[in-house]
């Protein structure tokens, strides 16, 4: 294996650590927004293909000869956890998970971006197929979640017991 082959399974692992903050950030987003299918509806669409892109980046480490990190994966997982359970926007509302959804579509566009021209430097023509899927899934959640900040700062608000005024 040439060294650039190794730099893109390097960024395999990180694209699938990614995956897992991504998956578990979605997860706590569709917990707050559970009761506003507006929202719901379209994270939970983005959850299934987050859970996809997982699969085929686990497929292309295989065609690699490797496999998950472990470490990265528990790494990104803890952090998730611990932000959702510990952090300064803890119970905060749909807003707040909204926000954070919206950040962590937006690492896996940048993650899919250097995947992608790695893959095409290399000639893998696989993994670049994938990654430019999780860009073109991310940039259309991305603009759903910028067209519903209204929704999930009501949803925060009545949540705190404000009426709208």
């Amino acid at each position: 294996m040439t060294r650039i082959e190794r730099q893109l399974v390097t960024a395999l692992k990180d694209a699938h650590a990614l995956q897992q903050h991504v998956q578990a950030v979605l997860s706590e987003a569709l917990t707050a927004v559970a009761d506003e299918p507006e929202l719901c509806r379209p994270l939970g669409q983005f959850a299934e293909q987050s859970h996809s892109h997982t699969r085929e980046i686990e497929a292309r480490l295989r065609a690699h000869g490797a496999s998950a990190s472990l470490v990265k994966d528990a790494g990104m997982l803890f952090a998730s956890v611990a932000e959702a359970a510990f952090g300064a926007g803890h119970r905060a509302g749909a807003a707040k998970y909204l926000r954070d959804a919206y950040s962590a579509v937006h690492l896996q566009i940048a993650v899919g971006e250097l995947l992608r021209r790695l893959a095409e430097r290399v000639g893998d023509t696989e993994t670049a197929q994938v990654a430019a899927g999780m860009c073109a899934d991310g940039h259309e959640m991305s603009q759903h979640l910028s067209a519903s900040w209204d929704i999930a700062l009501d949803i925060t608000l009545r949540e705190h017991g404000f009426d709208g005024t």
